[in-house]
C-alpha cells in the first residue's frame, strides 16, 4: 500500500506492508474500520492493454483488468490476510467505466450507473480463503443459463468471438450437472461464472463461484476435437467443491484440492468420451508417474514440495485406488459426509483418512502407506486396475510388439487399423511403423490413411518425416483437413520432402491461421521466407508480419512461437527487440525466462551489441539493469 488513511478509527495504523486494527475485541461482536488506500500492485492483479505500448492497432487490445491470487498474494491489491485458514465473507464494490463488465465472487447484489461511471456491488454467501477472490474486467458478452439444480450459469466471452460461444462452452451445463450428482451434494455456492482473460498465467484458476481461464480456450468449431476447454472447465468446477468448500490447511495437503479435481475432470471427460478415454488417460499418467519413480525423482502425495504431476496424477491415482479398494457404494457415502463434515473449513489428509475409517470400517493405513506416503508410485497396482478394460488389454498387447520384426506383427497390426479405428490402436501402429518404408509397412500405411480416423491422420501427418513419393497425394490433402494439428505437420513434413512442390503447398495453406497461437500462419511465414519464388515485396511483408506477432497485445503463446522463429531466422525488426524487451518483465515466468535468456544471448553476440544499445533507452529499467549489469 502506498498511502492508508483510517476514516473511522482511531486504533488502525500501517507499519511494514500490514494494517493494524488494535482494541479490546470480544467474541461474536461486530467491529467496523474505514480507511482509504492507494496501491500500484506488482502481482496478483493484472493491467492489460492500458499503456498501448508496442500494440498491434489491427488487433483487438481486449483491456483488461484481473486478479490470480493463488501463489500471488490477494493483498498486493485487497487488504487480507494471505493464509487459507483465515475464512472470511467478503462484499466487493467496484466503480468503474460504463462500457466494461465488471465480475466478482457471489451474488450481483447491485449495479447502479451515473455519468459514464458503473458501480457493481458483489457478495459471497458463505466463508471463503482471500486467495479465491476474483476480479475480472473487460469487454464481454455474456449468455446466461441454469443447471438441473437451479444453479445460474454465467458464461463470458469477447464481442467479436461470439460465434465461438457453443465451441467454447461446449457440454458446460452437463459437465456441471454431471459433478453435481457425482459428488452427492450440491453445488456450494449460488452462482457460477466463467470469464477468459488474456495472457492468464494458467490453464485456469477456480475462484470462489467465479473461475477465471486463458481465453486460448476460446476455440472455433475446427479447433474443438484438437484442444478444447473440456478439461479445464472440469476440472475448475469440481475445485468448487475441492479447495474451495474445503481448503487444505496448508501445502502439506495439496493433493486434497488437485488429485480430486483431476479424477472427478477426468470423471466428466469419461461420461463424456467413453471408458477408452477415461483408462487410456490413467494409463498415460501412470506411465509418466512410473517414469517419475524410475528416476528416483518421486515424491509422497502428503508433502509441501510436490511437483505437479505428483499432486495432480499421483493424487488422482490415489482416488481411483481407494475408489477400487472400497467399492462405489461406500465411496459415494465418504465424499458427501467428507464435504459436509467439513464445509467452509479447512482440511488435513487425515481428516479425510477417518471418513473413510468410519464409513467402511477398515484399517487405512497400508492404503495410505502404499499411496499417500511413499516417493514410489504403485505401478502394478496401477496396471491391474487398467487392465479391467478389455481395450487396455489390447492396447497393451499391441504395445508390447514394439520391439519386434513387422513381419511377425504384421497381422495384429493390421486388426488394429481394421475400421472403425480405434484412435489409441491406430496411432501405436504409425508409431510402431515410424522410419520403416518397406513394402509390408507401406500397406499398413495406406490402410492407416484410409481409415480417415483424425488422431491417427494426425499421427501420420507428425511422423511421416520422410515421406514416400507414393503417399505424397494422400499427404498434401491433409492440408485440407479441419483440423489444424494435422495442417501443421503435413506442411512442415511435406514443404521439407519435395522441393519442386513447395510453392504449391503454400498456396494450399495461405489462408489458413490456426489455433489462437497462429500455428500455421506463423509457420507458414517462416516456410515462404526460405522458399524462392516471392518477390522481395512480399517477403518484406512476410517478415514485418512475423514481426507484428512479438506485439504486446498478442497472447504470450503466440509471443513465444514468433520469437522462437525470428531466432531460428536470425533476424528482429527494432520493434520486435523492444518487445523481447517487455516479454521479459511478463508475469507468465515461462515466457519471461525465454525472453530473458534471448535477450541475454543476443546482447553477447556482437551482430546485436550494438542494435540493443541503440534501443537500450526504451527498454524497462529492469531490463538496462539486466544487459548492462549497472
Amino acid at each position: 500500500m502506498e498511502t492508508v488513511d483510517p476514516l473511522k478509527g482511531a486504533n488502525l495504523s500501517y507499519k511494514d506492508n500490514k494494517i493494524y486494527l488494535k482494541g479490546d475485541f470480544k467474541d461474536n461482536q461486530e467491529y467496523s474500520f474505514s480507511f482509504n488506500y492507494t496501491t500500484q500492485p506488482k502481482k496478483a492483479l493484472y493491467f492489460w492493454g492500458w499503456d498501448k505500448k508496442n500494440i498491434d492497432p489491427k488487433v483487438p487490445n481486449h483491456k483488461q483488468i484481473w486478479s490470480q491470487g493463488q501463489g500471488k498474494y490477494t493483498s498486493n491489491w485487497l487488504p487480507s490476510i494471505d493464509d487459507m485458514n483465515d475464512k472470511i465473507k467478503f462484499k466487493i464494490t467496484v466503480t468503474f467505466n460504463s462500457d466494461y463488465h465488471v465480475i466478482s465472487n457471489g451474488n450481483l447484489l447491485e449495479k447502479k450507473s451515473a455519468n459514464n461511471l458503473t458501480t457493481w456491488t458483489y457478495q459471497t454467501s458463505h466463508p471463503m480463503s482471500s486467495y479465491l477472490v476474483a476480479l475480472a474486467i473487460g469487454k464481454y458478452a455474456i449468455k446466461e443459463t441454469k443447471s438441473d439444480s437451479g444453479i445460474p450459469l454465467e458464461n463470458y466471452i469477447y464481442p467479436n468471438l461470439v460465434a465461438n460461444y457453443e465451441p467454447t462452452y461446449r457440454y458446460h451445463k452437463q459437465i456441471f450437472d454431471f459433478l453435481e450428482g457425482e459428488i452427492g451434494i450440491p453445488y456450494p455456492w449460488s452462482v457460477y461464472r466463467q470469464v477468459p482473460v488474456r495472457d492468464f498465467l494458467y490453464a485456469g484458476m477456480e475462484n470462489t463461484g467465479c473461475t477465471i481461464f486463458s481465453d486460448d480456450f476460446i476455440v472455433d468449431k475446427n479447433t474443438f476435437n484438437d484442444q478444447n476447454f473440456v478439461n479445464v472447465s472440469a476440472h475448475e468446477l469440481a475445485h468448487q467443491w475441492f479447495g474451495n468448500i474445503v481448503t487444505e490447511t496448508d501445502s502439506n495437503h495439496h493433493w486434497l484440492h488437485e488429485g480430486f479435481a483431476t479424477y472427478y475432470s477426468l470423471l466428466a471427460e469419461k461420461e463424456l468420451f467413453g471408458e477408452d478415454y477415461f483408462f487410456y488417460k490413467l494409463y498415460e499418467s501412470a506411465e509418466q508417474l512410473n517414469h517419475q519413480s524410475e528416476l528416483q525423482k518421486g515424491s509422497p502425495l502428503v508433502t509441501p514440495k510436490g511437483s505437479s504431476l505428483t499432486y495432480y496424477q499421483h493424487g488422482a491415482w490415489a482416488i481411483v485406488a481407494l475408489r477400487e479398494w472400497i467399492g462405489d457404494t461406500k465411496f459415494k457415502k465418504i465424499i458427501p459426509q467428507f464435504l459436509k463434515t467439513h464445509q467452509y473449513k479447512n482440511v488435513t489428509t487425515d481428516d479425510f483418512l477417518k471418513i473413510v475409517t468410519e464409513v467402511t470400517g477398515k484399517d487405512v493405513s497400508e492404503f495410505a502407506k502404499k499411496w499417500l506416503h511413499s516417493t514410489k508410485f504403485p505401478a502394478e497396482d496401477a496396471l491391474k486396475i487398467v487392465t479391467k478394460s478389455d481395450f487396455m488389454k489390447s492396447y497393451l498387447q499391441l504395445a508390447g510388439e514394439r520391439t519386434q520384426p513387422l513381419i511377425g506383427k504384421y497381422q495384429l497390426l493390421s486388426k488394429a487399423l481394421d475400421f472403425p479405428t480405434n484412435p489409441y490402436l491406430g496411432q501405436e501402429v504409425v508409431s510402431q511403423l515410424q522410419g520403416d518404408f518397406s513394402a509390408t509397412a507401406l500397406q499398413l500405411l495406406e490402410k492407416a490413411f484410409d481409415s480417415n480416423q483424425p488422431q491417427v491422420l494426425q499421427a501420420l501427418a507428425n511422423s511421416l518425416v520422410k515421406i514416400p513419393e507414393a503417399f505424397e497425394p494422400k499427404m498434401a490433402q491433409l492440408l485440407k483437413s479441419k483440423s489444424y494439428a494435422i495442417v501443421e505437420g503435413a506442411l512442415y513434413n511435406l514443404w521439407n520432402n519435395f522441393d519442386s512442390k513447395k510453392m504449391s503447398y503454400l498456396q494450399t495453406t495461405k489462408a489458413i491461421i490456426g489455433f489462437n497461437d497462429k500455428n500455421i500462419r506463423s509457420l507458414w511465414l517462416v516456410l515462404a521466407l526460405n522458399t524462392p519464388g516471392f518477390s522481395t515485396e512480399e517477403r518484406t511483408h512476410f517478415f514485418e508480419e512475423l514481426n507484428s506477432y512479438t506485439a504486446t497485445n498478442y497472447n504470450f503463446r503466440l509471443r513465444t512461437k514468433a520469437f522462437e522463429y525470428l531466432k531460428l531466422l536470425q533476424s528482429y525488426s527494432d520493434k520486435s527487440l523492444q518487445n523481447l524487451a517487455l516479454g521479459a518483465t511478463h508475469p507468465n515466468w515461462r515466457f519471461k525466462k525465454s525472453c530473458t535468456a534471448t535477450l541475454k544471448e543476443l546482447y553477447s553476440n556482437k551482430k546485436y551489441t550494438q542494435r540493443l544499445n541503440r534501443l537500450l533507452s526504451t527498454f524497462p529499467d529492469k531490463i538496462k539493469q539486466l544487459l548492462t549489469n549497472k
